[in-house]
């Protein structure tokens, strides 16, 4: 597939996800959830994604018991899913964190949580630091931003910690 056709499609799907989310958010829940994976690289299903998607959301259905699964999914981006929850958006985000970090591929798992339709809670509404980046302590986003490592090396590091949730 051309890099542009591949483009187009990572386009449309994060339209359609944020489209759903819209909907989500407009029902005026407390808390909204949009579950995926943070995974670098083109490849966004490599195995071991499927069975971590699938325990991170067994691990929200059981932290959070009364809410509403609105969507599960995967597209160019990979799996995903859409919850609702009747509780506090922060205490809701605290625990999405605790569970991120229940695991080393828990860092993995992407929890955004959203109050309204214009606020998402970050780790910084909760006084916390910036996501680490996967091989070295920095803030995930500046390693991002000054390229500090070889892709390749980013990946591999994911497959690793993808490699005991099977193919």
């Amino acid at each position: 597939m051309s890099s542009a056709r591949f483009a187009d499609k990572l386009l449309a799907a994060r339209e359609a996800r944020q489209e759903l989310l819209c909907r989500a958010l407009s029902a005026g829940r407390p808390a909204t959830l949009f579950v995926s994976l943070n995974l670098p690289g083109p490849d966004k299903s490599p195995p071991g994604a499927t069975g971590l998607f699938r325990r991170g959301c067994a691990q929200i259905a059981e932290a959070f018991p009364g809410s509403l699964l609105l969507a599960t999914d995967r597209d160019a981006l990979g799996h995903f899913a859409l919850r609702v929850v009747d509780a506090d958006p922060l205490a809701v985000k605290r625990l999405c964190i605790e569970l991120e970090q229940s695991h080393p591929a828990g860092r993995l798992l992407d929890l955004d949580v959203y109050a309204s339709e214009t606020v998402q809670i970050g780790r910084a509404s909760l006084g916390l630091p910036a996501r680490r980046c996967l091989l070295c302590d920095q803030p995930a986003v500046d390693c991002m931003r000054t390229q500090r490592h070889a892709i390749g090396e980013v990946i591999a590091k994911a497959h690793e910690l993808l490699a005991p949730f099977g193919a």
